[in-house]
């Protein structure tokens, strides 16, 4: 089987689990990670993986080849599209292919999304937990004041980007 290369400094991609059967690869020399579709749609909040998807579409050209699509048609290189995104406030560009679906995250910029433990900070796990209108019906979980807001922020981010 063909390696899959980094997109930024040409070395070999270490799997982390399958990545065939939806994982990702991480990159021991600048530590970007390279995430398939699979992997993204079982490890992401399903809005942040739509609204990801869809800006793949809209982004302009990364000048970086598909890692993915290189190593299953190198005769046929895919060229990535480049867009920002603003999760927590900070602003990162994200690669992503228009063919497969794959998406390279540089180093840190995937931590936003990704489903962390109990007690992770990140937007994925804090969305997680129970939606607001889910809590409407429910008198025994009720939700705090900061619960009720990242889901009004994110309605009303939804709402912005027509997303």
């Amino acid at each position: 089987m063909v390696p899959v290369v980094c997109p930024r400094c040409h070395t070999e991609l270490e799997d982390r689990d399958e990545w065939w059967s939806g994982s990702a690869c991480g990159c021991g020399k600048c530590k970007g990670i390279l995430a398939d579709k699979n992997w993204l749609e079982s490890n992401m909040h399903q809005g942040d993986y739509k609204r990801l998807r869809a800006r793949v579409f809209t982004g302009s050209p990364a000048g970086i080849l598909c890692p993915h699509c290189l190593t299953i048609h190198p005769q046929r290189p895919i060229e990535m599209s480049k867009f920002t995104v603003s999760p927590s406030g900070r602003s990162y560009e994200v690669d992503g292919c228009h063919n497969c679906g794959s998406m390279w995250f540089d180093q840190g910029e995937l931590e936003p999304y990704e489903e962390g433990g109990e007690g992770d900070p990140s937007i994925v796990s804090a969305r997680n937990k129970k939606d607001p209108v889910e809590r409407t019906g429910d008198s025994t979980n009720s939700g705090t004041a900061g619960e009720v807001a990242l889901g009004i922020l994110d309605l009303l981010g939804a709402i912005l980007t027509g997303f």
